[in-house]
């Protein structure tokens, strides 16, 4: 695998992860150290797919997944969701942008190299957003229901949950509109080359 900034980013990102983790077994926090390897797993995902497969996942795709997990496991393990302001907002918002930009990704790698669809890049732009703010709701039902169960404090009412579903629907935005950029200036289709290629092997006939 070729050294490049990205994968000494990626790579200090999932460091930084560890001595997290480290940081919750001094403490005696196991259910925060499973969390924290469970959470370094998935950051290992996109690197363990670019090793077995070169270069199919973006390197962006590989940071945004790392720094999204490390954020919200940092702020937990930390406490820095109760002690700095607005670290929800911010972990919200690096969420947003990470599922907006896989999907983003995934949609167009789809369009351009699958033969079983085609989509105009501004109705790619709307269904990523439409993602981001799903998922949002998703996670708002979640936290909801962790509240219920252990009867924490996860929503801190209506003006949080509605602010959290707005940081998700501006993260969306914002990546629709890199996206679209992306694919007119071609840098879109450079970085999913990678992906072209697998979805070639499987078989399937890439759009003329």
């Amino acid at each position: 695998m070729k050294i490049s900034v990205g994968l000494v980013i990626s790579w200090i990102l999932k460091a930084l992860m560890v001595l997290l983790i480290l940081m919750a077994v001094s403490r005696g926090s196991w259910t925060w150290v499973l969390s924290g390897i469970i959470a370094l797993l998935l950051c290992m995902v996109p690197t363990l797919v670019n090793w077995k497969w070169k270069d199919t996942v973006p390197m962006a795709i590989d940071i945004f997944v790392t720094l999204a997990l490390l954020i919200h496991f940092g702020g937990e393990v930390t406490a820095a969701y109760f002690i700095l302001p607005h670290y929800d907002t911010v972990a919200h918002f690096t969420s947003s942008l990470l599922i907006a930009c896989i999907a983003f990704v995934a949609i167009y790698s789809l369009d351009r190299y699958w033969g079983g669809l085609s989509m105009d890049i501004y109705v790619m732009a709307f269904f990523v957003v439409i993602m981001a703010m799903a998922i949002g709701v998703i996670w708002e039902f979640m936290e909801w229901g962790s509240d219920l169960l252990s009867g924490g404090w996860a929503q801190r009412g209506n003006q949080d949950t509605m602010g959290d579903l707005l940081i998700d629907t501006l993260g969306g935005i914002l990546m629709a509109i890199i996206g679209v950029l992306l694919v007119k200036r071609g840098k879109m289709g450079k970085a999913t080359e990678g992906i072209g290629k697998v979805i070639g092997s499987t078989g399937q006939k890439k759009k003329e």
